[in-house]
């Protein structure tokens, strides 16, 4: 095998290599996405929550969580 045959056989090797860790890297960036998204939906939920309860407690309403009827009701 030649010199330069054996630089082209390097070279596809790397590139390869290179391909497998792109896709990788694909792939956590991808999942990075989705739990940010979960991530900001959950903080929204959050944010709403506060929000009511300090309606709640500025208009006099019980915000014992006791005192809530559950969801079903």
């Amino acid at each position: 095998m030649s010199s330069h045959d054996q630089r082209i056989e390097n070279l596809e090797v790397t590139v390869a290599h290179l391909q497998r860790l792109n896709e990788q890297l694909n792939e956590v960036v991808t999942q990075l996405s989705l739990d940010a998204e979960q991530s900001r939906r959950r903080v929204k939920e959050l944010e709403t929550l506060v929000k009511d309860l300090k309606q709640k407690q500025s208009s006099g309403e019980s915000i014992d969580p006791l005192d809530e009827k559950p969801p079903h009701y």
